[in-house]
């Protein structure tokens, strides 16, 4: 067993990290963030985060990877008993995981967003490929969904949700959340099956 640890206390010790990686990354930014750090707040030695870690870079997809397997998890929770969910329901739930409080990535700065382009440009996260996929995936799940959808449509919807968190200084902040529900109407409109 790597670093001595049982599979409980690796568990422990990953979710620990995890939790530690999601408050510093809001609190002082992905870029500022070392692996130091995340294993002082997760009360571990350095040494001992390379036990579940490679590296930061590692780290921080781990990250990204916790925050869609849970959303994927609420998300399934809804499904109806053939594996599908309403159009309505979706974008609901969906909704939910772009506030600010739910999803960490609308929380950093537009210098971490550089920080990802540069550091993690292979991953599957900033892979268009990859997005349409999955999001292709999505819309088989979805009951109610016009049958010419383009899933690149929605990537970009959500894409501008990043970029207005993103520059949210020279924005005004207190009315984000209304342009991230008006998107979310304009992805409804356009998902909609035309009856």
């Amino acid at each position: 067993m790597a670093g001595g640890f049982t599979e409980e206390q690796r568990n422990i010790i990953r979710a620990e990290l995890i939790a530690s990686g999601y408050e510093l990354s809001v609190k002082c930014g992905i870029k500022k963030m070392t692996v130091a750090m995340v294993a002082n707040a997760a009360k571990v030695a350095v040494g001992s985060f390379y036990n579940f870690f490679d590296s930061k870079e590692s780290f921080v997809i781990a990250l990204m990877e916790e925050y869609e397997k849970n959303a994927m998890k609420q998300m399934s929770e809804h499904f109806l008993n053939d594996g599908t969910i309403t159009l309505k329901e979706f974008l609901s739930i969906y909704r939910e995981n772009y506030k600010p409080e739910n999803n960490f990535l609308l929380q950093i700065g537009l210098n971490d967003w550089v920080w990802f382009k540069s550091h993690l440009k292979d991953s599957v996260y900033l892979n268009k490929t990859s997005e349409l996929e999955k999001y292709e995936f999505m819309f088989t799940k979805i009951k109610g969904i016009r049958q010419d959808a383009d899933p690149g449509v929605v990537v970009n919807f959500i894409k501008s949700i990043y970029a207005m968190y993103q520059n949210r200084d020279t924005l005004f902040e207190e009315s984000l959340q209304t342009n991230v529900d008006l998107i979310f109407d304009s992805i409804y409109r356009y998902l909609k099956e035309e009856c």
